[in-house]
């Protein structure tokens, strides 16, 4: 008896697994990196390898009317991020995706504290998503940081 219940746990924690990972919708492609260029609130401009979220996917996410939305980074060519508005507690943001379409979205605060980080030339360089005004999306990031030069 208790051999079947301990069998069944395993089963249940292995389906919760499998169940967990497809209900992600997440792909392998979505924690790689990009070469980028970001403008932040100073309208300070760097250009950057090895650019994406400190932690999880690069996907960004956000609300479309009452809908929740993510889009992965590999779908997206520009966001425009404009400044928070205290009254509805989320930021406007315009994404230009790759396709040349553009998609109206807000981003709340818990999107906008996320750690977004990069390859400078001038060494590690990392900024919170809110803090950024312009995220130009250029192609995936080939930067090799395990050698050193």
């Amino acid at each position: 008896m208790r051999r079947t219940v301990v069998l069944l746990l395993c089963f249940a924690l292995v389906a919760a697994g499998w169940a967990g990972s497809a209900r992600a919708g997440f792909e392998e492609i979505d924690y790689a990196t990009f070469d980028a260029r970001v403008t932040d609130t100073k309208g300070v401009v760097t250009e950057l390898g090895d650019f994406g979220h400190a932690t999880g996917p690069n996907v960004l996410m956000g609300y479309r009317g009452d809908a929740d939305v993510e889009i992965p980074w590999r779908l997206i060519r520009v966001i425009d991020l404009r400044d928070y508005v205290p009254e509805n507690r989320r930021a406007p943001v315009k994404v230009t995706l790759r396709n040349g379409k553009s998609v109206d979205l807000e981003i709340d605060n818990v999107e906008g504290m996320r750690l977004v980080k990069g390859a400078a030339d001038f060494g590690d360089f990392r900024i919170r998503f809110g803090k950024i005004r312009r995220l130009e999306l250029f192609a995936l990031s080939h930067t090799d940081r395990s050698t050193v030069e």
